[in-house]
């Protein structure tokens, strides 16, 4: 409240300055009680919180009773036990999500009770089309494959696409990570199917042929963030970067921690993780994202100090190699802030 009354007065203050029109004054004026009023509707309620752990409690009941009976149920009750579930937690949220005839604060309250619906459905899917497969007797080695298997990585593109219709009919926060959730399953298991599928071949070139997936997993996220900032959907913006920045990160970072035949093979998946954590710091400056900001730092400061240990392992080396290399980030901060300052006052 009072950041909002010094605003107020500064902005009488531009008017007497003539910095801003009245009419400008007025506007702003109007986005800032807007932006204070706070709706009923958008606080947390009590018996929201009843009717989500309740509904949890009884989902778990459920979930306990099917697998101390999975044996006994037979195919049919076994398909049944997570088709039912699945379709009814989507048939539910589709009726909540349309209740346009509420008041406000119910519409908003029943909304919400349909992004958790839909989150659960979404995740349940994976589960629930692989059984179906299972049972079907479509996946006959699934012991000895695992996520290797063709159908498993059906099963998660076919849950990746339940939750991208669900993300479209609610665009939410919610369903935005449903389906970055599923998509990323898919994404595991398409490298597990690829590792089990492809012919021998030397340890570098396999791990830069997942590298590649990778970075494209992560740039398809990162150009729908780029697509929801264009129309201005903050929130989903932040969840899109996030997927994003981790999968490109974490690709690189893990990557750069396995043994390879040649040193030059290890050098250059270091460097390219290096390259990767610095891209995500200027970017951050370039797009004002606090995701990429943090993320690259946070995945630099692991790679600076897991190559220290890496390749300075004795008592006197590693310590000087790490003092080096903050001495030098610490220059490199320094100069940045007043290469952007010179920037600004040119």
């Amino acid at each position: 409240m009072a950041k909002q009354e010094s605003l107020l007065n500064k902005i009488e203050e531009w008017v007497e300055e003539g910095l801003i029109s009245p009419e400008q004054a007025e506007a702003l004026r109007r986005r800032e009680a807007k932006a204070a009023a706070i709706s009923p509707a958008l606080r947390v309620r009590a018996d929201e919180i009843f009717v989500f752990l309740g509904s949890l409690i009884v989902f778990l009941a459920m979930a306990f009773l099917v697998q101390q009976n999975w044996r006994a149920l037979g195919s049919a009750g076994r398909i049944l036990s997570v088709l039912v579930p699945t379709v009814a937690m989507l048939a539910l949220g589709w009726r909540l999500r349309g209740s346009e005839s509420a008041e406000e604060a119910k519409r908003l309250r029943l909304r919400r009770g349909a992004q958790a619906l839909w989150l659960g459905a979404c995740l349940l899917s994976a589960l629930c089309f692989g059984v179906i497969f299972y049972e079907l007797g479509l996946i006959d080695d699934w012991a000895r494959r695992g996520a290797s298997n063709p159908l498993v990585l059906v099963s998660c593109l076919l849950a990746t696409g339940v939750a991208g219709v669900a993300f479209v009919l609610l665009p939410t926060i919610t369903q935005s990570i449903a389906f970055h959730l599923c998509g990323s399953a898919a994404l595991f298991t398409f490298l597990a199917w690829l590792d089990y599928t492809l012919p021998p071949l030397n340890r570098f070139y396999k791990k830069m042929l997942i590298l590649m997936i990778g970075l494209v997993a992560g740039g398809l996220c990162l150009a729908l963030s780029e697509w929801l900032r264009a129309r201005e959907r903050k929130g989903l913006v932040t969840v899109s970067r996030i997927f994003g920045a981790l999968a490109i990160l974490g690709f690189t970072f893990i990557l750069a921690m396995e043994r390879y035949p040649a040193t030059w093979h290890k050098t250059t998946m270091e460097a390219i993780a290096f390259l990767a954590s610095i891209a995500f710091i200027a970017a951050s400056v370039k797009r004002q994202s606090q995701a990429f900001l943090y993320s690259g730092a946070a995945f630099l400061f692991f790679l600076i100090i897991y190559v220290n240990f890496e390749h300075f392992a004795d008592r006197i080396g590693m310590p000087i190699a790490l003092l080096i290399s903050g001495v030098l980030l610490i220059g490199l901060g320094l100069g940045t802030g007043r290469l952007s300052r010179r920037i600004r006052h040119q």
